[in-house]
């Protein structure tokens, strides 16, 4: 007996330990890739903006005659700060404060349930749209300043200087040639995505839906204190109706979207 029952024994250690080193490799933390891919696009931006800071302080010092060089670095390290401190406040998101449902003396049910899920949507659908806002923000305000960039380099008049050499026997006219092609090259990509990904609607259609959330918790809270709101009411359930709506719309944006990019697409295969 002891014998037929040692197979059994160790058979039941091993599955132990392997169920062991399956809860160890699930407990181990996973990479949050989303907070990972957003430092390193910090980082990419904070790079770009200390290129574009360098390469303004050498056409500084090269063209403009000492002490006025100095007052113009001075005003373009001002602008690459101000940058900065703009991307980073762009990038962090400041989540709404905790709901408390117990300033309406809510008890487990129905309403608890309906405000639950209409305060978690709205911080979703809040923190959705910061991020796009910020993406939008970003590109309408790095277009402008690239297309300035651009038009001050293509127009601007430096007289004989305009062969003299910057570096590696580069000289400014084509080095502002340069510059403005690879400007109108990044404008021409960025405003192709912008427009094809349609973010800028679909911004508006987060801010929407979170403005429309937000207000139907108010009324809740509203027809709650002064009527009382029960479970299996009909008046909790036109709210109910109300959210389900609301949601409704999301959805309906990302059907017509879907819907024409797949007319676009077999528009595309057709031709």
């Amino acid at each position: 007996m002891e014998s037929n029952n040692q197979p059994e024994k160790k058979a039941d250690e091993t599955l132990s330990l392997d169920n062991n080193v399956a809860n160890e490799s699930e407990n181990e933390p996973k990479p949050n890739w989303r907070k990972i891919s957003k430092v390193g696009t910090l980082i990419g931006e904070f790079l770009l903006i200390i290129f574009i800071l360098s390469l303004f302080i050498i056409l500084s010092n090269n063209f403009i005659p000492f002490p006025y060089s100095i007052c113009a670095i001075g005003f373009e390290v001002s602008l690459a700060a101000i940058s900065v401190f703009t991307i980073v406040r762009m990038n962090t998101f400041k989540p709404a404060k905790k709901y408390d449902f117990g300033k309406l003396k809510i008890e487990s049910g129905q309403l608890k349930l309906l405000l639950q899920n209409i305060t978690n949507d709205i911080e979703i659908y809040e923190e959705g749209s910061s991020y796009y806002f910020n993406g939008v923000r970003f590109y309408k305000y790095s277009t402008i300043i690239l297309a300035g960039i651009s038009t001050v380099v293509l127009g601007l008049d430096i007289g004989d200087n305009s062969h003299h050499e910057i570096f590696n026997k580069i000289t400014y006219s084509t080095f502002s040639k340069d510059v403005a092609l690879i400007i109108g090259a990044i404008i021409t990509v960025s405003t192709s995505l912008m427009s094809y990904w349609n973010i800028e609607k679909y911004w508006l259609t987060n801010k929407t839906i979170a403005n429309k959330l937000r207000a139907l918790r108010n009324e809740i809270e509203n027809d709650h204190v002064r009527h009382g709101l029960k479970s299996g009411s009909k008046a909790l359930q036109e709210k109910f109706k109300n959210y389900v709506d609301i949601k409704g719309d999301f959805y309906k944006y990302w059907d017509g979207a879907l819907a024409d990019r797949g007319s676009q697409h077999h528009q595309g295969t057709a031709k």
